[in-house]
């Protein structure tokens, strides 16, 4: 847990660092040809080639790995995060000498010298400013909240780790157990049968299951009744299960832990995906912005009411949201659901009808060509959702799920996904499930990209929407 997080805000950090050391590099040239020092030089002459960059980029990315600057940030005192930036940054600057002393020996020298310097400053002061911040955020209490289920001993020596690790934002709140006489100085909430009950009432973030493996039953009945609540749960496992145990297994102080419900997008996955829904939402809402604005304006003219429809959807990990779409029905419509849900013979709930009297003239043609979508841009931009993923589901419809079918929730929700490129709306919602997992488990930038060109197909052929 604690490892997954810390590479998780130690690879932000560094891909920060590999960008902001680039714009140092390209800002020396401006630099010199800005200063009255040394031999007078053109703006031309000072751009340097871009097979530099490349270099830059790969050797400051080694030494960064090797020297882990970026750890140090978190786990050391300031003097030693300091020393450490500042040593990883000097080696990475003499190695930088060296390449151009024996490949391009025509690059100024002063310039380099201004590199460095605006380079280690700017860095210096990149990483103060995370650091104040992240520190800041645990002050202020907003950490984790975690439960630890069984042994009161484990939970008191977690809280202990925990402590030493404040950049960790963990925090052990208390333990459920079925003894009442347990000494210990972390707080007994209650007993281990109503650990559902008193995540919901803690807001509990976190749960460690800390049983002997005698009742592994119960471990994995409580680990499927917890997956409708959005908390990580990880377990203390014994020899035998660290001997088959196919998660990765972290340790805190010592204490092996085993993620239960760990996404299902590995660290540079969810980076790479972050990063390419960013640039894409951004660029796409600007794009769109005239259509958008007609659409509007449609809307506006032909019924009274809001322009967006915020409806709240489960989003990864059980995580609520507020998601945002064009309103495509009367203004009432959200209050009437019951009106128009059916039931199929097997008794699944079917909310989505084709001629639900509920949708207006102009919202009907909004659905026929996603267009009532556009808006989900806004939640990709902010993180909620990504552009390819399991639709966000409505919670009443989560709430009839199987517990298998909470594991669609593995991955961030997506405007597009494997299920609406493969039947849409012709396929009733409770079938979904399949598809989803089936993305889940065969997962990659490319089948994201195959996914979201099959989508511009399906939307101009426009099959199944309704």
């Amino acid at each position: 847990m604690l490892e997954r997080l810390r590479y998780r805000v130690t690879g932000g950090v560094l891909f920060w660092d590999i960008l902001i050391t680039l714009l140092c590099l390209y800002a020396s040239a401006f630099i010199r040809t800005s200063l009255e020092f040394g031999q007078e030089l053109t703006r031309q002459g000072a751009q340097l080639p871009w097979v530099l960059y490349i270099v830059v980029s790969v050797i400051w990315l080694v030494i960064f790995l090797l020297l882990a600057p970026q750890r140090a940030l978190f786990t050391r005192s300031l003097l030693e995060a300091i020393g450490r930036l500042v040593g990883a940054v000097a080696l990475a600057a003499a190695t930088f000498a060296g390449v151009l002393y024996l490949s391009l020996r025509d690059v100024s020298r002063l310039q380099f010298l201004y590199f460095a310097a605006i380079n280690l400053l700017a860095l210096l002061l990149f990483h103060l400013v995370i650091r104040s911040v992240v520190f800041a955020r645990n002050r202020r209490s907003l950490r984790r909240r975690t439960l630890v289920v069984g042994d009161p001993v484990a939970a008191e020596r977690l809280a202990e780790e925990f402590a030493r690790r404040p950049w960790a934002g963990a925090v052990v709140v208390g333990y459920t157990s079925d003894a009442y006489d347990a000494p210990s100085r972390v707080e007994r909430l209650g007993s281990i049968d109503e650990t559902p009950a008193i995540v919901t009432a803690q807001q509990i973030d976190e749960v460690i299951f800390a049983l002997p493996p005698q009742i592994h039953d119960r471990i994995a009945k409580l680990s499927l009744t917890l997956l409708k609540q959005p908390v990580m749960v990880h377990m203390i496992p014994s020899v035998l299960d660290l001997t088959f145990a196919r998660t990765p297994v972290e340790t805190v102080g010592g204490i092996p832990l085993i993620s239960l419900r760990e996404s299902a997008l590995s660290e540079p996955q969810r980076i790479f995906k972050r990063l390419f829904d960013i640039v894409a939402s951004a660029g796409l809402l600007l794009l769109l912005a005239p259509v958008m604005l007609l659409i509007a304006l449609l809307i506006k003219l032909e019924s009274p009411g809001p322009v967006f429809f915020l409806q709240e959807r489960i989003g990864e990990q059980g995580r609520r949201f507020r998601m945002v779409k064009f309103r495509s029905m009367y203004q009432d419509a959200d209050r009437r659901w019951q009106e128009v849900a059916r039931r199929d013979a097997q008794g699944h709930l079917l909310h989505k009808l084709e001629d639900d009297p509920r949708v207006t003239r102009v919202g009907r043609r909004l659905r026929r060509t996603s267009l009532d979508e556009l808006p989900q841009l806004i939640n990709v931009l902010r993180g909620e959702m990504s552009l390819v993923g399991p639709r966000p589901e409505m919670p009443y419809v989560a709430a009839e799920y199987e517990p298998w079918q909470w594991q669609r929730f593995r991955v961030p929700p997506g405007i597009t996904g494997w299920w609406q490129v493969n039947g849409r709306s012709d396929k009733p919602m409770h079938l979904h499930t399949e598809d989803d997992l089936y993305y889940i488990q065969n997962y990659s930038f490319w089948l994201d990209l195959r996914i979201l060109l099959k989508t511009v197909v399906v939307v101009w052929q426009g099959n199944g929407a309704f």
